[in-house]
C-alpha cells in the first residue's frame, strides 16, 4: 500500500466512527514520543497562564490529535487549526462539532500566506517547518500572528537527527525528505526566552520502532493487518509507555527531534 493509499484507507476507516476516532487520538497520545514532549510543554504553558482563555493556532494540524488533547484538557481554549488537506479539515470539523467542542475550528490554509497580526497567545507547529521550502517566511508569519508575550511551541527535525521519525498523522510527512534541520540558535533573531531540548533519544527511537514503524510497515503491506494490531499492542503497550516516559524524563545530548519553546517580546 502506497503512502497516499494508506492515508486514505485510515481516513475511510475512521469516517463516521467517532468512537474509533477518539480511540485513535488516545492511542497517538500514548504511542508517539513527540506527543509526550509537547503535552508536557502545553501543561507548563497552561499552568503559567492560569485560567486565561488562550487563543491557539495549530499550524499543520494533521488529523487533529493535538486539538483533541487541548480541547479535552483545556476546554476554555479557543483553537484555530490549519491544514492544507481539505478532506481532513472537513473530517475534523465534523468530528469536533459532533463532540460539541465548538471552541475548535479547522480551516484549510497555506502557511506561507496565513498571518493574523497580534491574534494568538500560542502558536503550535509539530513536524511541519522542516518540510516547507520557505520556513523563515512561515516563522515570521508565526511571529506576526502572536501577541506580545505569546508562546511559540515547535517540534522540528534537529541538526543531530539520525533518522526522520515517522508520523503518519501529519500530511506533510510520509516518505518526504526533510528540507531543513534546526537548533535553537535560529530563533534568536525573533524570539526571546528560548528553551530547547532533544526528543527521540535511544528510548524514544526504540519506542517508535515498536509503536509506529512496525505497525505502519504492516499496514502498508495490507490493510487487513489492522485487525491484528490490537493483539500486537496488548503485548507491546506497557513497554512503549515506559520507553516514552524515560524519553521525557531524561535529557539527551542528541535526538532526532528538537522541542522548542520561545516567547515573542
Amino acid at each position: 500500500m502506497e503512502q497516499r493509499e494508506f492515508r486514505q484507507a485510515l481516513r475511510n476507516f475512521l469516517h463516521n466512527r467517532p468512537g474509533l476516532r477518539a480511540l485513535f487520538y488516545t492511542s497517538l497520545e500514548a504511542l508517539v514520543v513527540s506527543f509526550w514532549h509537547i503535552r508536557k510543554e502545553l501543561w507548563s504553558i497552561a499552568i503559567a497562564q492560569g485560567r486565561r482563555n488562550l487563543h491557539v493556532l495549530d499550524a499543520g494540524s494533521g488529523m487533529g490529535q493535538y486539538e483533541h488533547f487541548m480541547s479535552s484538557r483545556f476546554p476554555s481554549w479557543n483553537i484555530c487549526a490549519l491544514d492544507r488537506d481539505e478532506a481532513e479539515v472537513g473530517e475534523c470539523n465534523r468530528y469536533f462539532v459532533e463532540r460539541k467542542k465548538y471552541r475548535v475550528y479547522f480551516k484549510k490554509a497555506d502557511l506561507n500566506e496565513f498571518r493574523q497580526a497580534n491574534c494568538f497567545d500560542l502558536v503550535l507547529s509539530v513536524n511541519v517547518l522542516e518540510y516547507m521550502p520557505d520556513d523563515q517566511k512561515i516563522l515570521r508569519n508565526f511571529y506576526e500572528s502572536l501577541r506580545s508575550e505569546g508562546n511559540l511551541l515547535l517540534a522540528v527535525q534537529s541538526d543531530k537527527a539520525l533518522h526522520v521519525q515517522p508520523n503518519f498523522t501529519n500530511k506533510l510527512l510520509g516518505n518526504q525528505e526533510a528540507l531543513h534541520r534546526y537548533n535553537a540558535l535560529g530563533l534568536k533573531k525573533l524570539f526571546v526566552k528560548i528553551k530547547a531540548h532533544y526528543a527521540y533519544g535511544y528510548s524514544g527511537r526504540l519506542s517508535t520502532r515498536l509503536g509506529v514503524r512496525i505497525p505502519k510497515y504492516l499496514l502498508k503491506q495490507s490493510r487487513d493487518w489492522i485487525w491484528v494490531l490490537p493483539l500486537y499492542y496488548l503485548f507491546t503497550y506497557p513497554l512503549i509507555l515506559l520507553l516514552n516516559f524515560l524519553d521525557v524524563l531524561f535529557a539527551h545530548w542528541r535526538g532526532s527531534e528538537l522541542i522548542v519553546r520561545a516567547v515573542k517580546p
